[in-house]
């Protein structure tokens, strides 16, 4: 009687063992499916954005909604994705243009005129990846626009640099940015500009690049300031190499 009861339960035992392996499978497939529509809005809504960069005036009204469409359905299958906020800092960012010739339309998908909306995505995005080192130099390029030259700001270099040592592109932007605001930078920003500047040179001479010409940076107007402030203040002697051999 009691294998015959032992037989009998013994599917519900398997049954019970199944169940949460059956649960967590369709936990997984459900995720999964969010992230792959999520990754679809999110493509649409990247080539909007480079549509946009190559002629801003290329976008009517419903295709910029439609856009912003898109990037709320991104953001709410995965909200905490640092490549999708990024995607929402830049969207936001465009709207500042927009606002130019549609201010109307571009409070309707959220345009915010003292603190603009894309710096909030954009720091969301590096608490989630905090050593990418383009996120920070992206803030970077932000603050400068915004001309916003405080504290987040000199952090934001000093991390874009260092964390971007090898990165060209980061230091190439960090290094014209940084010249081309000069006089309104202080402090640790101008130290992390000298190290922007320098490390474009060291890479330069390992291999040239015409992306990455450092002609602008050798001819820049403010070099020579940032020259007697490297002779003022730094120690470092490939820095005061460089000012040397092109004062």
């Amino acid at each position: 009687m009691t294998a015959i009861c032992y037989l009998k339960s013994k599917p519900v035992f398997r049954a019970i063992l199944y169940l949460p392996i059956i649960l967590g499978i369709t936990i997984l497939a459900v995720i999964a499916m969010r992230w792959s529509l999520a990754d679809v809005y999110a493509t649409q809504l990247t080539h909007h954005l480079d549509t946009v960069n190559q002629d801003s005036s290329n976008k009517n009204d419903d295709q910029w909604r439609l856009a912003g469409q898109h990037l709320e359905k991104t953001l709410e299958l995965r909200p905490t994705y640092a490549r999708y906020l990024e995607l929402a800092s830049l969207f936001n960012q465009k709207l500042d243009i927009l606002e130019v010739d549609r201010k109307n339309l571009a409070q309707e998908l959220g345009w915010q005129p003292n603190e603009p909306k894309f710096l909030g995505y954009l720091r969301r995005s590096i608490r989630l990846t905090p050593s990418w080192p383009y996120l920070w130099s992206r803030l970077v390029v932000s603050k400068l626009v915004l001309q916003q030259f405080d504290e987040e700001l000199n952090g934001a270099m000093e991390r874009a640099v260092n964390l971007g040592r090898w990165e060209r592109s980061v230091q190439y932007d960090l290094a014209l940015l940084g010249l081309n605001s000069w006089p309104n930078l202080r402090g640790k920003a101008r130290l992390e500009g000298l190290q922007a500047i320098e490390q474009t040179w060291v890479m330069e001479k390992i291999q040239h690049s015409d992306a990455f010409d450092i002609a602008p940076i050798l001819t820049h107007a403010n070099l020579s300031q940032a020259c007697d402030q490297d002779a003022k203040i730094m120690s470092n002697l490939k820095l005061q190499t460089f000012c040397a051999r092109h004062k």
